[in-house]
């Protein structure tokens, strides 16, 4: 049984998809989910090093059989979300799973060694929620941009797969910033401050955050930023950086109290649902 995948046809899709990356004979990569090995035997031939993470016996048993005699190749029967990702530089390419797409960039923005480059074929929809917008951004676009830039680099056809997806696919890039927009230790306490203020289904940020924020300090906060009467999805990267910095400055511990922890308890929560 497979784990709600769409497989790539063609081996010469992938190699289409390969020359418009910067992966060469240099390269350590990761693929995640294999299936039925169509990117791997394109990876092999092109990458110095490809680790391959697939949660299927089955899958396991026939990619073990068809790349025995592969010397540059390690392929593990593990799930992504719990094996440990690399010590050394590497990068990723990757048709995803579609259904678990929010669950695997989690575990790499969270992951202490990030990926230099990383290729996702997934779903238009869930990509979409990951670019930085002029007007509006999502919760997935603005944890993201705290490390990457995010593209699409182009249209994949829906009858290159099997079985045939029902939604839009893209191929997508997410390019490692030289210098991540926070000190990566703070990176946690602003994950709890952005998921918290998508989730409080209330109008604006003022109402939102009033019990964070004293009076005086939304005062200074509005004349500075603007954001009183905003959304959190109207807020712009820049925007949430100075408002969490003000947080991180000057707002009480008993007042971070209850925000620290709050992404683990809002999982908790809603269990299995999309929390994004």
């Amino acid at each position: 049984m497979s784990f709600s995948q769409n497989f790539i046809k063609s081996s010469t899709l992938v190699k289409q998809l390969l020359d418009i990356t910067s992966i060469d004979n240099n390269d350590l990569v990761v693929e995640i989910g294999p299936g039925r090995g169509i990117i791997t035997q394109e990876l092999i031939r092109l990458a110095k090093e490809v680790i391959v993470i697939e949660k299927d016996r089955t899958l396991i048993q026939s990619l073990r059989t068809k790349f025995d005699h592969q010397t540059n190749l390690k392929i593990f029967n593990q799930d992504f979300l719990t094996w440990s990702l690399p010590s050394t530089s590497f990068k990723i390419f990757s048709n995803i799973p579609f259904d678990i797409t929010a669950k695997i960039v989690d575990k790499l923005l969270k992951s202490k060694n990030k990926a230099s480059e990383i290729y996702f074929i997934m779903q238009l929809e869930a990509a979409d929620k990951y670019l930085i917008g002029n007007d509006l951004n999502t919760q997935n676009s603005i944890l993201l941009s705290i490390f990457y830039d995010a593209e699409i680099l182009g249209d994949i056809d829906r009858t290159a797969f099997t079985p045939k997806p029902q939604v839009d696919i893209v191929f997508t890039k997410f390019t490692l910033l030289p210098n991540p927009l926070i000190d990566p230790r703070l990176y946690p306490q602003f994950r709890d401050f952005v998921i918290f203020g998508f989730n409080q289904w209330k109008s604006n940020m003022f109402e939102i955050y009033k019990k964070i924020f004293s009076y005086d300090q939304f005062k200074k906060i509005n004349h500075q930023l603007k954001i009183n009467d905003l959304k959190p999805s109207q807020l712009n990267i820049d925007q949430w950086l100075k408002l969490f910095d003000i947080y991180q400055k000057f707002v009480s511990q008993n007042k971070k109290d209850l925000i620290d922890g709050f992404e683990k308890t809002y999982i908790k929560k809603i269990r299995t649902k999309n929390y994004y």
